[in-house]
């Protein structure tokens, strides 16, 4: 990868002969708590995807691959921290809906990426008052009605994958973080001392995503598991 790329994994989420092993023993169990449902399939199907996307990059087998989720801003060590791959010069970052596994990498900077089903916002006056910055607010008040619920999706998606970003979450208010621009404007505590920049991807249909990086991004490259080098490692990918 170049500096400045970004490669954009897309993934459909269904069940796959084989996936399920390629996970380590704490990820089966969890597994195993949500089989036969579409929450199972969600997280397997992210699990095995990072671990494959993973083995692409670092020539590891996906069941060799370890993935660091402790939280740098927290004094325990929790493991709810944002995942990057242990010993690894690559950053990336996960997203799903119900139907759909996004995966953004990167080797220079820290990437965030989400992605939204159009239908998460069944209310968008209460989310808009949850989520947008004062001037967002009258820019949404603004809209003609029919127009309100994907203006508010895409915010919020470009929002979400900054604090996917920085790793903060919630712990950084979306209502102070303005993302009408081509980066993030805000003034948390916390907060990245470099610009996190902003740029909306192509999703599927009914779907929005966006990414959010540290250093700006010159290309973005659209990637499915069909592309994967064929290599001693790599497993059915049916």
């Amino acid at each position: 990868m170049n500096l400045g790329e970004v490669h954009v994994w897309l993934v459909p989420v269904r069940p796959r002969a084989g996936w399920l092993a390629m996970l380590d023993a704490e990820e089966r169990l969890r597994a195993a708590k949500l089989a036969s449902t579409p929450a199972g399939d969600t997280f397997v199907t992210s699990r095995a995807t990072q671990r494959l996307v993973g083995s692409h990059y670092l020539g590891i087998p996906p069941g060799d691959i370890v993935t660091d989720r402790t939280c740098t801003h927290c004094d325990t060590g929790a493991r709810h921290g944002r995942p990057r791959f242990r010993d690894a010069a690559i950053d990336y970052s996960v997203s799903h809906t119900e139907h759909w596994v996004i995966m953004a990498v990167t080797d220079g900077g820290l990437v965030g990426v989400d992605i939204e089903d159009l239908r998460a916002a069944p209310d968008p006056a209460g989310l808009a008052r949850a989520c947008l910055t004062t001037d967002e607010r009258r820019h949404f008040d603004a809209i003609a009605e029919p127009d309100r619920a994907p203006w508010l999706v895409s915010a919020w998606t470009r929002k979400e994958a900054a604090m996917k970003l920085t790793g903060l979450g919630l712990r950084a208010p979306p209502k102070h973080l303005d993302v009408s621009g081509p980066t993030v404007a805000t003034a948390i505590p916390r907060w990245p001392s470099a610009a996190v920049h902003l740029r909306d991807l192509p999703a599927p249909v009914g779907h929005l995503a966006a990414l959010a990086t540290t250093v700006p991004v010159l290309s973005v490259h659209s990637a499915t598991l069909d592309d994967l080098e064929v290599n001693r490692f790599a497993p059915s990918l049916a």
